[in-house]
């Protein structure tokens, strides 16, 4: 399993999905934390079986929620960049945490 690095904004990602859910139905949220851990095991254990959406950036989905976790995948390595809602235009968002991110040392 690759160790894996989150861009200091995946938390504020997931604070407002969790929000927003909590406040349709209070213990949505959780179900939406425990669907992300589900998927964040998924990736850990393989990052490669993601196709590459564009650049090097991968997703992976959250099977009840329309959520993505997008990442890449460096030597020895996960870089989280984003948990982002499909519907959303994730593009934007993505290049400017890729820039100031995936490149680091």
């Amino acid at each position: 399993m690759l160790a894996a690095r989150r861009h200091p904004l995946v938390k504020a990602d997931l604070r407002a999905a969790f929000d927003w859910y909590e406040a349709q139905q209070p213990g949505l949220g959780l179900e939406f934390a425990e669907q992300f851990r589900e998927a964040y095991r998924r990736l850990r254990r393989g990052p490669l079986h993601y196709s590459v959406r564009f650049g090097e950036v991968r997703r992976v989905n959250l099977d009840r929620f329309p959520y993505g976790i997008f990442f890449v995948v460096r030597p020895g390595e996960v870089r989280l960049l984003a948990v982002l809602h499909a519907s959303r235009d994730t593009s934007p968002v993505l290049a400017e945490r890729r820039r100031a991110f995936v490149f680091l040392p």
